[in-house]
């Protein structure tokens, strides 16, 4: 299989299937996508997603009414799921991203002045494929009992307690003793940090920059 970072918290893989994560991409993917998971609908996850022309895409229910009603998606390429489903080679997990909670609400107040957009019901995704790859949005937690090979690490200065934030992060990547890591979400203006610092903080693997990433092992 193969796995690159495509900006924001955007992951492309292919592999026994063409799967996009959190289509918010800086670089587009490559035509043929077959599925298109969202983890929450904040724009930096789904904005592009009209863009991929292609593709299932799987996301919770009020995500999936997100993408048809804002996005304008065709409603036959909706595929709404819950943690505990899975589709193909992708296991659908809960997922800890924050969204619709009241911390939340007063900081984008704050910070940003505006109330923040609908998110819905957040998601994390484990794709099994030659190697397993965990998805968790923009949260510092994740699901219990997995064991990913690779995982998409939202390394990023949060806007409250951003020391806080990332030592969560170390923590939660020394926990799943993944293989490697895929640094995501480092290049939000606002929130931007160096994926470089985890070179020195856990001991997997780094999967920087943007192109492809070949992984072919499976752990243990």
């Amino acid at each position: 299989m193969k796995v690159r970072f495509l900006g924001h918290s955007c992951v492309e893989i292919i592999g026994k299937h063409h799967i996009l994560i959190d289509p918010d991409f800086i670089h587009p993917p490559q035509p043929g996508v077959e599925y298109i998971c969202i983890s929450h609908a904040h724009r930096d996850h789904i904005g592009r997603v009209a863009e991929v022309p292609e593709g299932f895409i799987l996301a919770s229910p009020d995500v999936c009414e997100y993408a048809l009603k804002k996005y304008g998606v065709e409603r036959e390429r909706l595929c709404a799921v819950k943690a505990g489903d899975r589709q193909a080679n992708i296991r659908i997990l809960p997922g800890f991203s924050v969204t619709n909670n009241f911390i939340h609400l007063i900081f984008s107040l704050l910070i940003k002045h505006k109330i923040p957009e609908p998110a819905g019901t957040p998601l994390s995704f484990l794709v099994e494929d030659e190697a397993s790859l965990l998805h968790i949005g923009d949260a510092n937690q994740a699901p219990e009992n997995v064991s990913p090979d690779i995982l998409c690490l939202p390394w990023r200065k949060a806007p409250y307690k951003p020391e806080a934030y990332q030592e969560s992060l170390i923590n939660l990547a020394k926990h799943l003793s993944a293989q490697y890591i895929l640094p995501i979400h480092y290049d939000l203006p606002g929130t931007e940090a160096n994926p470089q610092e985890l070179i020195s903080l856990v001991d997997a693997k780094i999967l920087e920059g943007n192109d492809w990433h070949y992984i072919s092992k499976q752990k243990g």
